[in-house]
């Protein structure tokens, strides 16, 4: 597990899933996101602070 929303999304596409959102800064305060679908269609959303 990183701290880093980006490298768990590459871990995602290299796994199968795809990127419905990339990384987005949500704020200085709150750090970033980004949402994936995996292998099974289920969305899932990521936050981390860097």
């Amino acid at each position: 597990m990183s701290n880093d929303v980006q490298v768990e999304l590459d871990r995602v596409v290299d796994a199968g899933g795809k990127i419905y959102q990339e990384k987005t800064k949500i704020s200085e305060e709150h750090g970033c996101m980004g949402v994936f679908i995996d292998s099974e269609g289920n969305r899932v959303a990521l936050h981390s602070n860097a």
